[in-house]
């Protein structure tokens, strides 16, 4: 499936996932910055464990140089957050149905293409809060200078895979969208 099909069918839901968010926002404070890496965190952490066994078995090696949860794990202790209250968070969290390599695949474009947007809010996180890579601003600089190859990658990766997996990835990006909204308690950090 091209990810720009992809794209088109959850312009919707990730527009209103952003307006919600509203990371831009000059109110934002670094305590709704390391909350919202938190709410990230119990969601990376879960679907990597689920996501993982299908993504390799389809292509060995694409999975591993993409984990996130360490990232923002690694954020969350630079701004001194307590990941240990974060496992009573992931205990109730409702995944997308990962049941099937579409459904891994359709959930990972979403996963994947946040690195594009997060070198925007890379920079305004750097500007507003003085973060950098190492020191809580790990996360949103993604893959730093690499990010449009291992974007470039995946999206290749996404246009082998068949017809037949198009609606299964569609629905599943759809419902990893509103995971996050769901996680992050559909509030703006206004």
């Amino acid at each position: 499936m091209e990810a720009a099909r992809l794209r088109t069918a959850t312009e919707t839901e990730h527009r209103t996932l952003e307006a919600e968010l509203d990371l831009l926002s000059p109110s934002l404070t670094r305590q709704d910055y390391a909350e919202l890496l938190a709410s990230f965190y119990v969601l990376y952490s879960s679907w990597e464990k689920e996501a993982e066994r299908l993504i390799e078995a389809a292509v060995p090696g694409l999975f591993g140089p993409r984990r996130k949860a360490i990232w923002l794990e690694a954020d969350l202790a630079a701004l001194n957050y307590p990941l240990e209250d974060l496992s009573r968070r992931a205990q109730g969290m409702s995944l997308p149905a990962l049941n099937n390599t579409a459904r891994a695949f359709g959930s990972m474009y979403v996963i994947e293409g946040s690195t594009l947007g997060g070198q925007i809010l890379s920079r305004h996180f750097r500007k507003q809060f003085g973060l950098e890579p190492g020191s809580g601003g790990t996360f949103f600089s993604g893959y730093g200078p690499r990010t449009s190859e291992m974007w470039r990658e995946f999206r290749e990766v996404l246009a082998r895979r068949p017809a037949s997996e198009d609606e299964d990835m569609v629905d599943s990006a759809l419902m990893t969208f509103k995971a996050f909204r769901r996680l992050t308690g559909r509030r703006s950090c206004r």
